[in-house]
């Protein structure tokens, strides 16, 4: 009986000592403009708390690179500013689902969004 008490004891101790792994969520944001003459700088939550800044720049479309790493709870936030009129489209995208999209119309700009990452 001690032996049955002590092997319980023993796995109770290694279920309960065990570090559950923390799920990591990737991001990517993005930037269609809509109408005019695009010209646009964009700054974006990257890894570890990070702020990243690319711009300016006149494609029609802007995607970043895939940020991963990204802890659930913790937020994530896409500016934009324009420069030269137009209409944009700004995307937050997590784990390949749109979990935020927003306008801008410039001169209305800078215009921020953020998202949450899901648990």
């Amino acid at each position: 009986m001690k032996k049955i008490i002590y092997l319980f004891a023993t796995l109770l101790f290694f279920c309960v000592s065990c570090k559950k792994e923390e799920k990591k969520h990737t991001v990517v944001y993005k930037i269609s403009v809509l109408s005019g003459n695009p010209s646009y700088s964009v700054q974006y939550s990257g890894s570890n708390n990070t702020t990243r800044s690319e711009g300016p720049m006149n494609s029609k479309s802007w995607t970043s690179s895939t940020v991963e790493g990204r802890k659930a709870g913790t937020s994530v936030a896409l500016t934009l500013q324009g420069g030269s009129g137009g209409s944009y489209q700004m995307y937050i995208i997590i784990d390949g689902s749109v979990q935020k999209e927003d306008r801008m119309d410039d001169p209305y700009g800078p215009k921020t969004i953020t998202a949450n990452i899901p648990n």
